[in-house]
């Protein structure tokens, strides 16, 4: 299952046009993947017979070192050091051969249209619609004829400024996101002598859940009431013989009670959870979860780990208990559409929208939903928890993750008192 990352795209450029090269996770690691006309790639990937068409538009997608890649600062690394080697390459032409020199850019205008004719073969109609709205909000700030040359930073900061007005600040964020990287490209060009956004910081989007906010034991339980309150207004559009889902309330005992990352809460069967295991001897109840690979999808970490599931999770499970499928479902089946967000069987982002709805309006904290798990391991130090089980728990090769984030709410520890001083 692939998915695009936060590298940039990035232009290559080629005796017979620009290429665009991109990163993607491939469930374990990194590759790169360049998309362009046929005899572009040919140039770049000489030992390749045929690549992938896409309209007028030739792809290929490669390992772009000999071992695997999981770190992203590696992978720009590479693709640094991957697009030396085609400038090299470039650089060698003898000089009357043909190079496509495309129109002269001189002003912010021309640049916006170059970015436009790159992209058009290369990302859906969509997205090309999408970018166009985000380009013409600068254009109608700055001015289409504003030269390259005189663009400064207090320009940028002051055209922000106006779009802030008018506009959310998630898509005033986005606009310049897309601005950004043309801009990036002229300079990396030699289009423009300086680089007047490399200091321009995003607008905080106080309408964002903070993904570092996470509940108290007691804001957990508040949590609960307002999940199941939501149940119940899904309930009410459930048709007779329909099974119960129970889709909120399950998604919050899995995030702060098993303390999951959100995509192995998607991806939890009933089939791992192990509601009757008994200890051997005692014949004690010791139910246990397990986040393990299946059907293509592998956990983050990579390795299967098992979490004891809490006395309160039990309870849950065993109203919503099935034979069989996925613990989470939606209330109906939707078809997965196009684009690049990473889905990977079921979104429950709306049922969670609305579960942090009444969180509020009580009195709680609204936390994204990587707060649980952020709760899940709070709680637990707090209440003076081993870091290593804890760790374990959350799928860390050690502690230091748990020490670096959680250190602080390590239980306090009275022998620093054991030296009398005076």
């Amino acid at each position: 299952m692939a998915r695009h990352t936060t590298m940039p795209p990035r232009i290559q450029k080629t005796p017979h046009g620009d290429v665009t090269l991109t990163s993607r996770w491939m469930r374990d690691h990194y590759q790169l993947r360049a998309s362009g006309v046929e005899a572009a790639m040919h140039w770049m990937f000489p030992a390749v017979l045929s690549f992938e068409q896409h309209g007028r538009v030739a792809r290929h997608t490669f390992e772009p070192a000999p071992g695997k890649i999981t770190v992203e600062r590696e992978l720009r690394s590479v693709c640094s050091r991957w697009q030396e080697h085609w400038m090299d390459k470039l650089q060698e032409l003898p000089v009357d051969a043909p190079v496509l020199a495309g129109p002269a850019i001189t002003t912010v205008g021309d640049l916006v249209q170059n970015a436009k004719d790159q992209r058009k073969d290369v990302v859906a109609a969509a997205t090309l619609e999408k970018e166009r709205h985000y380009f013409q909000h600068w254009l109608d700030e700055l001015g289409a004829d504003l030269p390259l040359a005189e663009l400064d930073e207090q320009q940028l900061l002051q055209a922000r400024g106006r779009l802030s007005k008018r506009l959310k600040p998630g898509t005033v964020n986005c606009s310049f996101a897309v601005m950004k990287s043309v801009l990036s490209w002229a300079v990396d060009q030699g289009l423009m002598a300086r680089a007047p956004h490399r200091r321009v910081k995003r607008l905080k989007d106080t309408r964002t859940l903070s993904s570092k906010a996470w509940w108290t034991a007691e804001q957990v339980a508040v949590a609960f009431r307002c999940a199941e309150a939501v149940d119940v207004e899904l309930e009410a559009h459930r048709e007779e013989g329909e099974p119960q889902l129970g889709t909120a309330t399950l998604l919050v005992a899995l995030g702060c009670l098993l303390g999951l990352r959100y995509e192995e809460i998607i991806m939890m069967r009933w089939c791992d959870l192990d509601l009757d295991a008994k200890h051997p001897q005692t014949g004690q109840s010791q139910p246990v979860a397990r986040v393990e690979p299946h059907d293509g999808w592998t956990p983050k970490d990579g390795d299967a780990r098992p979490i004891p599931i809490h006395a309160r999770l039990l309870g849950v499970l065993l109203r919503y208990r099935r034979t069989t499928g996925y613990v989470l479902n939606p209330a109906k089946p939707m078809p997965k559409r196009g684009g690049t967000k990473r889905v990977y069987r079921y979104d429950p982002k709306t049922v969670w929208e609305k579960v942090i709805v009444k969180v509020m309006a009580a009195g709680g904290t609204a936390i994204s939903p990587g707060g649980m798990r952020h709760s899940f391991a709070s709680n637990l130090l707090m209440a003076g928890e081993s870091d290593v089980k804890v760790a374990r728990w959350l799928g860390h090769a050690d502690t230091t993750m748990v020490h670096r984030h959680y250190g602080h709410l390590l239980s306090y520890d009275d022998g620093i008192n054991r030296v009398t001083i005076g």
